[in-house]
């Protein structure tokens, strides 16, 4: 068998964007909840607007996956509304309807637009999430837990999941001299660990374990 004692020795997170689309509703002033409800489907004509009325938006993004410093494009639609201010990813007034670049995308970044109108107030926003990429790298084992050489090594096998010594998901890694991989794991906190195996199948017992957190 092979020995345990592979070890992980250095870890570098890069950042690579996947855009997830997060819809969100709030009303105020003289609106209610309920009135703001379907502010994030795309507004139809109406051909008898109620002046009091509370504002609905819609706004949307081009692309839900975005390669790294990718740039996507917003649009955007609103009633009922006497004045739009963006905030958090981009800023400053903006017009009853219309589209913009935004970018480029390399951190988790949340895009709002906030309407205001005689019937209350309306808030959207999209949240752009990032997946990251773990460059993970370590020291080839030598021995068999016996201390003989190890001459049969063939390549590792590297598990992750969102529990601590609970890893759900594993990548195989084949070839015996190589000792660098980049990990794609989603958004979130994940803890990896890895295995050497030998020709045979066998897998040592797990290195030292890594926490990617989240951004």
């Amino acid at each position: 068998m092979i020995r345990c004692d592979t070890r992980i020795v250095g870890v570098k997170v890069v950042w690579l964007p996947i855009l997830l689309v997060l819809l969100a509703s709030c009303s105020g002033g003289s609106s209610s909840s309920s009135d703001a409800g379907d502010q994030t489907t795309n507004p139809s004509p109406d051909p008898n607007p109620d002046p009091n009325a509370a504002p609905t938006i819609s706004l949307l993004a081009d692309e839900e996956v975005v390669e790294p410093g990718a740039s996507i494009t917003l649009t955007w639609t609103v009633r009922n509304a006497d004045s739009c201010s963006a905030t958090g990813g981009w800023s400053g007034d903006r017009a009853a309807s219309g589209s913009e670049i935004v970018g480029p995308l390399s951190v988790n970044t949340t895009y709002k637009l906030t309407c205001s109108g005689v019937g209350g107030n309306a808030l959207v926003m999209i949240t752009v999430f990032v997946n990251g990429v773990v460059q993970l790298s370590w020291i080839a084992p030598t021995e068999n837990m016996d201390g003989s050489n190890l001459n049969d090594l063939v390549g590792y096998k590297i598990y992750y999941g969102v529990q601590s010594r609970g890893y759900v998901d594993s990548v195989r890694v084949n070839g015996s001299n190589v000792t660098q991989y980049e990990l794609n794991i989603p958004m979130g906190t994940y803890y990896v660990a890895m295995t050497a195996m030998d020709a045979e199948g066998n897998e040592s017992m797990f290195s030292n374990e890594l926490v990617k957190d989240s951004i």
